[in-house]
């Protein structure tokens, strides 16, 4: 990409209207174009919120992949929630005086998802959740696969 094409999309950002998603924003990363993303505010069909998805892409759109794995996030909700809890409830005994509460999906809420590489053979991605209550954590489960990783939190 030519520099003035780079200094285009950082000062005046595509962005496109998508049936799944909605309106789609794209970010360069100039230093890491491969990085580059678009990114949304989804209406999650599982929970009717709003929550935030990055999906690799260049300026033309984003990968198909993504927006592929994107799409499989709502079958595959339980799943997910059922890998993160332990995770969650662990990162609560840690980080919050009270420690976990006997359903941990009561003090937190789905924030959103992001994914590495979906072209990957095992895919890497993330579900993100933020505390509801007193005391504030932005808790993010890195996934491998379909397995939850150690939990990383945000104070």
């Amino acid at each position: 990409m030519g520099i003035l094409h780079n200094l285009k999309l950082k000062l005046a950002p595509p962005k496109i209207s998508d049936l799944d998603f909605g309106t789609l924003l794209f970010t360069l990363v100039p230093e890491a174009p491969e990085e580059s993303y678009w990114e949304c505010e989804w209406t999650f069909p599982k929970t009717g919120s709003k929550v935030t998805i990055l999906l690799p892409g260049t300026d033309s759109g984003p990968m198909p992949e993504a927006r592929q794995f994107f799409l499989t996030l709502p079958g595959r909700y339980e799943q997910i929630l059922s890998a993160a809890r332990p995770k969650l409830e662990e990162a609560f005994e840690i980080w919050v005086p009270q420690g976990s509460p006997a359903d941990v999906f009561t003090a937190v809420k789905l924030l959103g998802f992001g994914v590495e590489d979906p072209k990957a053979q095992i895919v890497q991605w993330n579900a993100e959740f933020e505390t509801i209550g007193e005391t504030w954590l932005g808790i993010t489960i890195p996934f491998v696969g379909n397995e939850a990783q150690e939990a990383i939190v945000d104070t």
